[in-house]
């Protein structure tokens, strides 16, 4: 989706994309902490908060000359999309680096694909409320996505590929979307999915060494 709309708080104007996804993320904390035990929550917390950091940072690397004749340029602006996909892949390596730490298992995998599923969903919901985009890539957004969630995480225990069925069906919503494929969306959810792959292995091979 194409961002239309401004917002300002107080000081502060960010993009309605930027918004969408602060409420996105806080929703699925939300979320998370009720439906899943509260180690999950607090592993999906950490995640968020790297992502923001290396999103609002990586503009000294996609934009050194501006930063160091302004230093202070580093509070008002961010990477960009650049940015949000380096924020994507250090949250996946993040990840994938603490599995062993963070003892991912069937439970742990599970709340994976919920944050997943729920933050791209919910984000794009926002995405759409919040801007003025066609009116048929919004009403094909908001139907395909919202029965494609439903429909996972109902069945989600009985669904090994959930993240894969999902992206899928998420790659070709943005395919109707005003940027098509193109977009930053796309690219965090195929990196998100190889991620979640990687931990269900993970998970497999964790849960059969235990079951020795």
């Amino acid at each position: 989706m194409i961002n239309t709309e401004w917002y300002s708080i107080r000081t502060l104007t960010l993009p309605a994309t930027a918004v969408a996804l602060l409420m996105a993320f806080v929703i699925v904390w939300l979320i998370l902490r009720m439906q899943f035990p509260k180690k999950w929550s607090g592993v999906y917390a950490d995640a968020i908060l790297t992502f923001i950091l290396v999103w609002k940072f990586s503009v000294i690397v996609t934009d050194a000359k501006t930063i160091m004749a302004q230093p202070f340029a580093l509070l008002y602006f961010n990477g960009g999309t650049v940015g949000v996909l380096l924020a994507a892949i250090a949250v996946s390596l993040q990840l994938l680096w603490k599995k062993q730490k963070l003892k991912f298992d069937s439970i742990g995998a599970s709340a994976y694909s919920w944050a997943i599923i729920l933050t791209q969903s919910i984000y794009q919901w926002l995405v759409v409320l919040l801007n003025v985009n066609p009116t048929n890539s919004e009403i094909i957004t908001l139907a395909v996505l919202s029965v494609l969630t439903i429909l996972i995480l109902w069945k989600i225990s009985a669904i090994d590929h959930a993240l894969l069925v999902y992206t899928s069906g998420l790659i070709i919503v943005a395919s109707f979307q005003p940027l098509g494929l193109w977009q930053p969306a796309v690219g965090i959810s195929v990196i998100l999915l190889i991620v979640g792959l990687q931990l269900q292995l993970f998970v497999k091979k964790f849960e059969t060494k235990d079951g020795c």
